[in-house]
């Protein structure tokens, strides 16, 4: 059964983040119906507040669990701040500690002309600080997990190559809560991680968040999905709509079909309700 939450405000836009913010979600996971529009009145007179129902998503969800995990991380994130103004500090006392070691250091120690026969030195490979910070940055993903009521969950790190990650989380306990409905709650997962992670590297980089091979086999369902639903176009000679998707999920249908003949894909709508359309002739 739906469960459904009211709030009101000035503006249809304030009632929504209101809401928002008292769930603990993000637009993308909730379903929002507006009530009542608002209306500023004339002279100030014969006002009326905005009202919206918001809906979550995920049939299993609960405020009081979603409520106390945004505690947790604000925790989380507190600490982390901590950490990061020490570090700060230390690395200021190291910079110094350099300045003065390069003063004592003569110009002729310095200087050094490099011999005919001498190999170039080559230059050191940049660090990854993804990878440098990985302990820290699964940590953060574990201790959200074992929040959730997961004790027992670990978290492995993969490097995939080319900037891109995956966090694989285990546990034997049942992992629905983990997952959530079509991934709801493992997309929001990711997303906490990639925001987590951006302040340990501001170059390109993608962690992705798994659970039981899930992305694995939702990238099965949808291009099955694809190839069905074009053989369905095709048949009743109508265009068919699909539900609103990721943009991930949207490009895993867009793949399946690109390169085959006389069947388009387009998107339509806004984020995060932005949906595909499967045209086959």
């Amino acid at each position: 059964m739906e469960k459904e939450y009211y709030y009101v405000g000035v503006t249809v836009d304030e009632a929504i983040q209101k809401g928002l913010r008292d769930l603990a979600l993000s637009e993308d996971a909730v379903k929002i119906e507006v009530i009542e529009g608002g209306s500023a009145g004339i002279f100030g007179l014969f006002k009326k507040e905005a009202k919206v129902k918001l809906i979550p998503l995920d049939e299993e969800y609960s405020k009081e669990q979603a409520v106390e995990l945004t505690k947790i991380i604000e925790e989380e994130v507190k600490e982390e701040k901590v950490v990061q103004k020490e570090e700060v500090v230390v690395e200021k006392v190291n910079e110094q500690k350099v300045k003065k070691e390069k003063i004592i250091t003569t110009v002729e120690e310095s200087v050094v002309e490099v011999e005919e026969n001498e190999e170039p030195v080559k230059k050191a490979k940049r660090e990854d600080y993804i990878v440098k910070n990985k302990e820290r940055i699964v940590n953060y993903l574990q201790n959200i997990v074992v929040a959730m009521g997961y004790p027992d969950a670990t978290v492995d790190f993969i490097e995939n190559g080319n900037r891109h990650f995956t966090l694989n989380i285990k546990t034997e306990d049942n992992t629905s809560l983990i997952i959530g409905k079509r991934g709801i709650t493992l997309n929001s997962l990711q997303f906490l991680v990639n925001n987590y992670a951006k302040k340990f590297s501001s170059h390109y980089f993608r962690i992705e968040v798994d659970c039981d091979d899930y992305r694995e086999n939702r990238k099965k369902t949808l291009e099955d999905l694809a190839l069905n639903l074009a053989k369905k176009s095709k048949k009743i000679g109508k265009p068919v709509e699909l539900e609103p998707m990721t943009s991930v999920e949207r490009k895993i249908i867009h793949n399946a079909l690109t390169g085959i003949k006389n069947v388009e894909t387009e998107s339509r709508g806004e984020e995060p309700h932005r949906y595909l359309v499967i045209t086959a002739k």
